[in-house]
């Protein structure tokens, strides 16, 4: 009797509650695109989508090569964090000018009187080598002990295929990186407000009164480009490197990274600019954030043992969207996990996933749990009651019928 007592009780104890399922999303992973069919001139590519932070694009991005002014990028950086007031009034060292016969120029003088800030500015809009050359003096004393700290600062950043042996961006075999390499410290310097604000601006005038533009704007100006949606950038160019530009671009509010280098030098011709608007035009044109879950959609539905609710329906709890062709339209979904609901399922518990397709594309999942009441009939309760009563009733039938035998046997 105490055994069936216990029975009924760890029964009733177990019964679960269902209701609404939450899910979890998945990481996305976008599809191969490296086969698209694009007219550019650039032999390394890489296209980053800065909401989802994910490469979209990409083409040799993981090889090393020469990134030419793209190298002026960490100079600004090492010498943002390296320098307290960058208001400061500085002289240009002579040291400033060391080889720069053949090389981009803001326009600085020797023993000028300038701010850091300006010589900032002036590495990074017109790509000037003695604004770049200051800087490295200016902060680290030399161009050698600047270049220690330029390698540190890659290491702390986590660019593990870079090297660099000047901050100017000269060809040398021990001055590389790579495109992925460059995305993480772009991204990393953009967490910087003065290095973003200057990467935005397209002109500056100086303390001393000097107008510095963005390299951008000559070559946009002179070829009719429309470069009004890119926010930011900074090109390059040497023999090794070909023309180089990285840039940030905005459109339908969808903000991208691209990283170019390798682009074709066709005497003064800015391939590096019209390959840039070629990827960013196609990408505007054909892709876009499609919606692969509406809220409340029914996903799948499972079965309830012993209740009045037959069915149980997992829905999509919200809209979502991913960056996708826009011609994707018909998604399939499935659902994977328990198929019946019933009491020994504890509230929260893990059900399953439900997974989003496009084809054999993994686009989503769901982690799926159970979190609602459902009213069960006990029905089960229902018989073990029976059962308890008839069996109530047979000891006690059988107690009686022992006790008629013990009398007679006394009258016996």
């Amino acid at each position: 009797m105490k055994k069936i007592g216990f029975l009924i009780v760890y029964l009733f104890f177990s019964l679960i509650l269902l209701s609404n399922v939450w899910a979890k999303a998945s990481e996305y992973d976008y599809f191969n695109l490296e086969n698209l069919n694009l007219d550019v001139k650039t032999n390394h590519l890489l296209l980053y989508n800065l909401k989802d932070e994910k490469v979209v694009y990409q083409k040799g991005y993981e090889d090393k090569i020469s990134i030419a002014s793209l190298t002026k990028i960490m100079t600004a950086m090492v010498a943002i964090e390296n320098n307290e007031d960058l208001d400061k009034i500085v002289t240009i060292p002579k040291e400033a000018f060391y080889n720069t016969n053949g090389y981009a120029m803001a326009g600085f003088k020797m023993n000028e009187k300038v701010t850091i800030r300006d010589l900032l500015y002036g590495t990074l809009l017109p790509s000037g080598v003695e604004a770049a050359q200051a800087l490295a003096v200016l902060t680290g004393g030399n161009l050698d002990n600047f270049v220690v700290l330029m390698n540190e600062l890659k290491d702390k950043i986590g660019m593990n295929a870079t090297h660099f042996s000047n901050p100017v961006g000269r060809d040398d075999e021990n001055n590389y990186s790579t495109l992925e390499d460059l995305k993480k410290l772009i991204l990393y310097a953009l967490q910087n407000e003065v290095f973003e604000t200057i990467y935005t601006t397209r002109y500056y005038k100086t303390t001393n009164y000097l107008e510095l533009y963005s390299t951008l704007v000559g070559p946009s100006e002179k070829y009719h480009l429309n470069v009004g949606s890119i926010k930011g950038s900074k090109s390059g160019f040497t023999k090794d490197a070909g023309l180089c530009l990285s840039s940030l671009y905005e459109f339908d509010n969808v903000e991208y990274l691209l990283i170019l280098a390798g682009s074709m030098y066709q005497n003064g011709f800015p391939n590096h600019i019209v390959d840039s608007l070629e990827i960013y035009n196609y990408f505007n044109e054909h892709y876009d954030y499609i919606n692969v879950l509406e809220k409340d959609r029914v996903l799948a539905h499972l079965k309830v043992q012993d209740a009045t609710l037959e069915d149980y329906f997992i829905k999509s709890s919200e809209d979502v969207s991913f960056y996708l062709e826009k011609e994707i339209k018909d998604f399939s979904y499935q659902y994977e996990g328990i198929e019946v609901l019933n009491r020994k399922i504890k509230q929260n518990d893990f059900l399953g996933k439900v997974k989003v397709f496009y084809k054999e594309n993994l686009l989503y999942s769901y982690d799926v749990y159970l979190n609602r009441e459902i009213k069960y009939n006990y029905t089960d309760y229902k018989i073990m009651g029976i059962v308890l009563v008839f069996l109530i009733i047979c000891l006690f039938s059988i107690c009686k019928l022992k006790k008629r035998k013990r009398k007679k046997r006394r009258k016996i």
